[in-house]
């Protein structure tokens, strides 16, 4: 049994990795600004607390003798951005992956976890068109692409005693949060449809395969650095609305302009606007199979 670490581990992704690893055997340990409460929703993990991943490490004896470490904090992107919250988006992954690679330091080399699966985002390449990008693609240079490359900078710290992962992670389809509950109820109104053009690529994953591709990377020897977990097939919007439509049995033809979505989220609406094709390169080349590699069967089940 292996005894894994887990930070966020009460969000959408958290949880689910979590009764991942129940199921197999292994031994979550979720580190949680209010563990008591959190314990509640997932009684099998141990507990432990970590009060301000900004401003403090977490409790050495939490990571001490663990296998390896799956690391999910982060503030929600899809929120109207402001100074403030872009503070907190890029304080909230930048500063608590310092202070937990910081932590890492203080603990003899026998007894440190050997992997960390650090997550990431396929933000890291920026708005690209049609192209097709793989994990050597250079980084972008807009607000995300920033906060992705100095979010990776602080976890490959720990790459001088253990095996980092850098999981860039694209729009995760899961009947929880996320991306698609914000549309859900658009396209089940019968008023969704393409956004901005809809020729903008969305770097899609369902949720079973996002949880299966990071037990993948945290078991895997040869998985390290930069690591696309994205489906093989990318979509554009149109073909994204399209499939929803499907799904739900309902129209998607009506289009939303991108000026529509700029008075209704600001600068984060550049997030809907432009994407990513990005392909999972490295995690094909290393012999992981999706079980949802096309679309609309990973809408369907997702919908259930």
């Amino acid at each position: 049994m292996a005894r894994i670490v887990i930070t966020g581990a009460t969000g959408t992704i958290g949880s689910a990795v979590c009764r991942a690893l129940l199921s197999r055997g292994d031994q979550p340990v979720a580190l949680s600004r209010d563990p008591a409460t959190a314990a509640a929703g997932l009684k099998d993990a141990e507990w432990h607390s970590w009060k301000d991943p900004l401003t403090t490490e977490p409790p050495a004896e939490a990571l001490s003798g663990a296998d390896g470490i799956i690391h999910l904090l982060g503030e929600p992107v899809a929120q109207r951005w402001t100074a403030a919250s872009k503070k907190r988006i890029r304080d909230s992954r930048v500063l608590s992956t310092r202070n937990l690679v910081a932590v890492l330091r203080t603990i003899v080399d026998e007894r440190r976890p050997r992997v960390i699966v650090s997550q990431s985002a396929t933000g890291y390449y920026g708005p690209r068109q049609s192209e097709q990008i793989d994990e050597h693609a250079p980084a972008g240079d807009d607000f995300l692409a920033g906060v992705v490359r100095a979010w990776e900078q602080e976890a490959l710290v720990a790459a001088r005693s253990s095996r980092v992962v850098l999981t860039r992670t694209g729009v995760v389809l899961s009947p929880s949060g996320g991306a698609l509950a914000k549309m859900l109820p658009f396209f089940r109104a019968g008023i969704g449809g393409p956004v901005a053009g809809g020729r903008q690529f969305v770097p899609w994953i369902h949720i079973d395969d996002l949880v299966a591709a990071l037990l993948f990377c945290l078991d895997n020897s040869e998985a390290e650095g930069p690591m696309n977990l994205t489906a093989p097939r990318p979509v554009d919007n149109t073909e994204l609305s399209k499939a929803l439509g499907h799904a739900l049995h309902r129209p998607a033809v009506l289009p939303v302009p991108a000026f529509a979505l700029r008075l209704l989220y600001g600068d984060m609406s550049e997030i809907v606007t432009t994407g990513q094709r990005a392909v999972p390169q490295r995690l094909e080349q290393l012999g992981f199979t999706f079980r949802y590699p096309e679309l609309e069967p990973a809408l369907r089940d997702v919908l259930g």
